[in-house]
């Protein structure tokens, strides 16, 4: 199953459920969170992999999109969405993006791979809200 076609069907379980913790987020808003995310993969994929400073190693470092997460987390006005991608060495990492709505759709202003600090330090303060 490629990416977009995972996207495409999370998109269709997202709408087909509800949760009490979506209040803020209708269900063809979840679905067009999950395509704006995917808009950004395509549009901003080299070469079919996203490509991002190695801030260990160094360098630019190169991830190849393979599943996206369903789940939908916000931050406040964020959104928060991740998906598996795998680096050059194979190992798959997490992508967290995060987006700001931009009149009708949501933008990604930052994407990271792998270990996220910022993430797990607001998931700790319960600052990140599961919206599906």
């Amino acid at each position: 199953m490629t990416l977009k076609s995972y996207i495409l069907a999370s998109a269709m379980v997202v709408g087909l459920c509800t949760s009490a913790n979506a209040a803020s987020l209708d269900n063809s808003e979840m679905i067009k969170l999950q395509v704006d995310m995917q808009s950004f993969i395509d549009s901003n994929s080299v070469d079919g992999a996203l490509l991002g400073l190695d801030l260990t190693k160094g360098g630019v470092a190169s991830y190849v999109p393979t599943k996206a997460h369903p789940k939908i987390m916000t931050m406040g006005d964020y959104i928060v969405m991740c998906a598996d991608v795998v680096d050059a060495d194979g190992k798959t990492v997490m992508a967290n993006f995060y987006m700001a709505k931009s009149g009708n759709r949501h933008i990604v202003f930052q994407a990271t791979y792998g270990d996220d600090p910022y993430l797990m330090s607001e998931m700790k303060a319960g600052r990140l809200v599961m919206a599906n």
